[in-house]
């Protein structure tokens, strides 16, 4: 911070280390904040998308809205919500859904949960198992190893996802179905669903209601957007019990590595919607 004068702050930062200097002059009065960048800086550009980021988050942080380290993609109307661990498989089971359910895109790697069931996709970066698309051009080649799994990725950003691979979005919708993805199975067991009990589905949730990392990128500590300070965001981190509930709500057990071509729709045939048209 630069200055605060009569109501109105000054701030200079960098999107990212060796990036030119970005201005912000948030006027609280008349609510309205400024971004001034270098001419030819696109980097500093990115301030411009983040700003409006924290401007909704911000906001339905407060009115009741929670995130979730989750995916989901909307199909026949209805949102469709994938919980797993880290690297468990959200991403590939959303890219599946929409291309063997004729599912539209919702998230890749954060929902936000209204009130009402409501359901919206945020937007990050999208990750997709390589195998699955192929030599599609565009995006970022990205191998790495976890808990001893190669994975082979391209990384996408929303803009690129929609380019690439002619993905479709969705707009908001309610909530119709939960997966809980249990990846610890071996390769040689196959493909088991049953109804996630309550005890279950109530863990799934609150480890996805751990954000706490996410947090950092979607709040607004000096208000440079007007909205609630920090204190008050925190009420989106507050208790998550009946969160996905109501709905029909399946565990599937399958190894992480086989949920690229696992028959994942036919073993949830009955609890997902559309599902016996995928494989």
């Amino acid at each position: 911070m630069v200055g605060l004068t009569d109501g109105v702050m000054r701030l200079v930062a960098r999107y990212r280390s060796g990036a030119p200097p970005a201005e912000m002059e948030v006027d609280a009065v008349a609510g309205v904040t400024r971004l001034m960048v270098s001419p030819g800086d696109v980097v500093g550009l990115r301030w411009a998308d983040w700003l409006a980021r924290v401007f909704f988050a911000s906001r339905l942080l407060t009115s009741g809205w929670r995130m979730l380290h989750a995916s989901a993609v909307a199909v026949e109307g209805k949102a469709l919500v994938f919980l797993a661990g880290r690297c468990g498989g959200k991403s590939t089971l959303a890219h599946r859904a929409v291309r063997e359910l004729g599912g539209r895109f919702l998230a890749d790697d954060l929902v936000l949960i209204g009130p009402g069931g409501m359901v919206v996709g945020w937007p990050t970066r999208v990750a997709v198992p390589e195998s699955l698309v192929g030599g599609v051009t565009g995006g970022r080649r990205d191998r790495s190893v976890v808990a001893g799994v190669a994975r082979e990725r391209v990384l996408f950003t929303p803009a690129e996802h929609r380019a690439a691979l002619g993905i479709s979005y969705s707009p908001p919708v309610r909530l119709g179905a939960v997966v809980v993805v249990d990846g610890s199975g071996a390769a040689g067991e196959g493909v088991r669903v049953c109804e996630a009990e309550a005890g279950v589905l109530e863990r799934a949730v609150a480890g996805a209601a751990d954000i706490t990392d996410q947090m950092v990128y979607v709040s607004d500590p000096l208000g440079l957007m007007g909205g609630a300070r920090l204190a008050d965001q925190s009420a989106g981190m507050g208790p998550v019990d009946g969160l996905l509930s109501g709905v029909p709500a399946t565990v599937l057990r399958v190894a992480v590595e086989q949920l690229p071509t696992a028959p994942v729709w036919r073993a949830l045939e009955g609890a997902v919607p559309a599902a016996g048209r995928g494989r």
